[in-house]
């Protein structure tokens, strides 16, 4: 009869830690005490049901970040929820409903001080293209949500986990999405107007003013700030009046011929290689002659 029990007991305990285990983040002070651990049970309508071991109280705000279990298979979530009930069922064990807290779709007008996100492409700090669908945004998302984790003791990073989180709500909703595509769009735009009217951007000759010119920025980051020598794609099509797209040859040159690297955060920087490479060419043009004219007496003469 004990035996029967004990298999019982270990079956009912590896059903249990087969569930999802989530993170429930009270607040932003990083703090061990202000992140609980607990376990996924079940969706219940748009929100989820789950276990903590500490008492929330009924509409408490916090931050749920891990894996819930859907009829597709596993799928990682993400972002504010609301306690709508906290009860007991044994001593330290507390069955929580949440709910998403909804994401505001109005974007703060432009007039105003815009946060810090505002700057960024979202595209870009999730590391996808702009053509990406929705799943592979979520897949990419939860690759690097578990990298940059504040819990995660060898790779976490608050302020890029920060930018995950609201590149990824931004994203995943076709309101938001769209009007950050007309922001991009309308900065390509007037990037792409800036740089026709100083020089084209196709040809030859350009692809190799263009590689250079990113060869001399990364040099120079590298040379001025040598514990952060990393720059980002919009940081060249800001200094370069030269909208991504047009820049995406000249970046993969140079990545194929290893003068630059791209690091996991999405961020270039000028390798060894690169650096003799472009002062091989600095040290070429400053020994090419210079043209001499022929005076006006001499050549009437």
């Amino acid at each position: 009869m004990q035996t029967g029990l004990s298999q019982v007991r270990q079956r009912i305990t590896q059903s249990l830690d087969a569930q999802p285990e989530l993170t429930v983040i009270l607040d932003a002070s990083g703090s061990p005490s202000s992140r609980l651990k607990a376990r996924f049970l079940a969706t219940i309508n748009d929100g989820m049901r789950i276990r903590i071991s500490t008492a929330l109280g009924t509409g408490v705000l916090v931050s749920v970040a891990g894996e819930i279990v859907t009829p597709t298979g596993r799928s990682p979530v993400l972002g504010y929820y609301r306690i709508r009930g906290c009860t007991p069922v044994s001593a330290g064990t507390y069955h929580a409903e949440v709910y998403p807290e909804p994401v505001a779709k109005e974007p703060p007008p432009k007039t105003a001080a815009a946060p810090k996100e505002m700057d960024l492409d979202y595209y870009e700090v999730l590391q996808v293209s702009r053509q990406a669908d929705t799943d592979t945004i979520h897949r990419i998302f939860h690759v690097l949500a578990q990298r940059y984790h504040p819990d995660n003791s060898k790779t976490g990073n608050e302020e890029q986990f920060r930018q995950l989180v609201h590149a990824h709500a931004v994203l995943s909703d076709p309101e938001l999405r769209a009007a950050h595509d007309v922001q991009l769009a309308d900065e390509d735009k007037s990037r792409i107007r800036l740089f026709d009217s100083l020089q084209s951007s196709q040809g030859v000759p350009a692809e190799i003013r263009k590689r250079q010119a990113i060869l001399r920025l990364l040099y120079t980051k590298r040379l001025t700030n040598p514990h952060q020598p990393e720059m980002r794609g919009r940081d060249f099509v800001e200094l370069l009046g030269c909208p991504l797209e047009h820049l995406e040859f000249s970046i993969w040159y140079l990545k194929e011929n290893r003068l630059i690297v791209r690091s996991d955060n999405n961020k270039f920087e000028i390798t060894c290689q690169g650096v003799e490479v472009f002062e091989a060419e600095e040290a070429s043009f400053s020994k090419k002659p210079v043209l001499k004219l022929t005076s006006p007496a001499s050549v009437s003469a």
